[in-house]
Parts: C-alpha cells; structure tokens; sequence
C-alpha cells in the first residue's frame, strides 16, 4: 500500500449513507424547492425510489441509521398512511415522464412491515410510478423479522436484491 493512501484512510471522515448527505438537508429545502426538482426530469429520465420505514424492534449496537425502536405496530400503521400519500403526491409529479429503474426499501429495518402492508405499499408503487420490467427491487432485511409469510410477501413484490449485515448473525 502506499503511504499516502495509508495517510488519507487514517482520516476522520462523516458517515457516508446517501447523497445528499445529511449536513445538505436544511430548512430552506422546502416543498416548492422539492417540486421545482422533479419538474425537471423529462420523458423517458429514469429514476429511483427511496422508502425510508425508519422503525426497529430492537436497536443494533452497530447501527447509526436514522431509526426510532417500537414494540406497537400502530406508529409503522400511520407512518405507512402518510408514506402512502407521499407515493401518491410524487407520482402525480413525474408521471409520464420519469421510468423507475430501481426501488430500495431500507431503514430501520423495513421487514418489520407485517406481510400484507408490505404487498400493500409494493402494490401501491406499481399502481403510481412507471416501474420498467427489470427495475431492481432491493430491500434491507433484519434476519429476525424474517418468516415465510414475509418472504412471500418480498417475492410478491418482486424483490430482486436483499441485503443484510453479517453483524445480524451474531447473538
């Protein structure tokens, strides 16, 4: 290794989870600034979605995700009501334009969604955007969530991709 790329790994350096990073986000980032953005995109633009379930059974030592813990189902209910209207809301601002090439599901955990919300919100995303036959479909899973009926519930939503921490094994 050279010692210069020795010396620029050592660095402190912010997490680095999407972008625009945190630090970005502000309140002058309000809601007609988001529109002027999607305004933007023109026929056939591809994208990708985003859904943030930001809700845990359990808090994992290794996580610095944006993540609240719950024990009652009723917060990721009514967080699934405003999400679905959000879905909604930003389809009726790209459709006919922009074609989704990809959808990630992270969190949190979002395998805390029971089975028949999580064939709900996936069906809700078919019905408002223009997802192209070979979108990818990736979601974060939390292994200890993990049952059949929540399995078939990732295929009937045509989950391509899974991913999980190898942290997740460890009791």
């Amino acid at each position: 290794m050279q010692s210069e790329i020795a010396v620029k790994l050592s660095e402190n350096v912010p997490r680095y989870t999407s972008y625009p990073t945190a630090p970005h986000f502000h309140s002058g980032i309000d809601a007609a600034i988001y529109r002027g953005w999607l305004e933007t995109l023109e026929s056939g633009d591809e994208i990708s979605l985003y859904l943030h379930i930001p809700y845990c059974d359990k808090l994992c030592w290794f996580c610095a995700c944006h993540t609240k813990q719950t024990h009652q189902y009723e917060p990721v209910a009514a967080y699934l009501r405003s999400l679905n209207a959000e879905i909604v809301t930003i389809a009726g601002l790209v459709s006919g334009k922009a074609h989704v090439r990809a959808i990630h599901f992270g969190g949190g955990s979002p395998t805390i969604l029971r089975p028949d919300d999580m064939v709900a919100l996936g069906a809700a995303l078919r019905d408002s955007f223009d997802l192209l036959p070979d979108a990818t479909v990736s979601i974060e899973i939390e292994t200890n969530d993990m049952d059949k009926a929540r399995l078939d519930a990732l295929a009937q939503i045509g989950v391509t991709r899974a991913s999980l921490g190898v942290q997740d094994f460890d009791p």
